[in-house]
């Protein structure tokens, strides 16, 4: 056998090397068990009829409180508010009826998801639509404060899917954050700032604590693709001979 031109070796002396060396295995990403992320489903469809309660009530008050000075947005915003409230009611009453949607539980986690990422949005715009530029600073103040508040609220509740969460503690960090740059008040801006980190990391904390517990409880089961390839030939070879006998 000839040798190679790199360094004198054999074919052969270079495929035993090869097969000596040291394998190294692809790290990858730990992913927890699909019993456990089902159970995390679970979870959230439990626990977000009491975040969409705690949204509704602080909307209702804002509503009445802010709508008697300025009624025409008020009803503006309310209306778009009870609407997101009514589709994500509805999507997470339908699965914990054990409706169609129930059979496809990562779908409906999908489509929840992106349900609060409207009511996100609409419940945290309420520093911005429902008071004007020359509102009473004790209204814009108010709005801010039970926006922030609420919004980081609601999320615990939402804490089992970390997006969910976020679809609704983000938008309630940025728009009283967008309300403090509009009305110029850096005092109020570092206020909102260190609300909304200590927020962050309270509904990280309590993510990881759920997590933590549903990794325990549902521990991942990895099974060799070796060792079933083998076992499904040794059965294919056992059901043959059992033909040809």
């Amino acid at each position: 056998m000839a040798d190679t031109a790199a360094n004198g070796k054999t074919i052969k002396e270079l495929q035993q090397l090869a097969q000596a060396a040291p394998a190294h295995a692809r790290s990858r990403k730990k992913q927890p068990s699909r019993a456990a992320m089902l159970e995390a489903i679970d979870l959230l469809s439990r626990w977000s009829g009491a975040g969409l309660a705690v949204i509704a009530g602080i909307g209702v008050y804002l509503s009445i409180t802010v709508g008697r000075a300025y009624p025409a947005r008020a009803a503006a915003w309310a209306l778009m508010l009870l609407a997101a409230l009514y589709v994500c009611r509805r999507l997470q009453l339908k699965f914990r009826a054990g409706a169609e949607i129930a059979a496809h539980p990562f779908r409906w986690r999908a489509s929840f998801a992106s349900c609060l990422c409207v009511l996100g949005v609409a419940f945290a715009s309420a520093p911005i639509l429902l008071t004007p530029v020359d509102a009473a600073p004790i209204l814009a103040a108010q709005a801010a404060a039970l926006t922030l508040g609420g919004a980081f609220c609601a999320a615990i509740f939402f804490s089992a899917h970390l997006n969910s969460a976020a679809a609704v503690c983000l938008p309630g960090a940025a728009f009283p954050l967008l309300a403090a740059w509009r009305s110029g008040d850096a005092a109020a801006a570092l206020y909102a700032s260190f609300a909304a980190a200590t927020g962050v990391a309270l509904i990280l904390v309590v993510r990881y604590a759920v997590a933590n517990r549903l990794a325990l409880r549902h521990p991942r089961t990895t099974l060799l693709r070796s060792d079933a390839m083998r076992a499904e030939h040794s059965h294919a070879a056992t059901a043959a001979d059992r033909q040809t006998a």
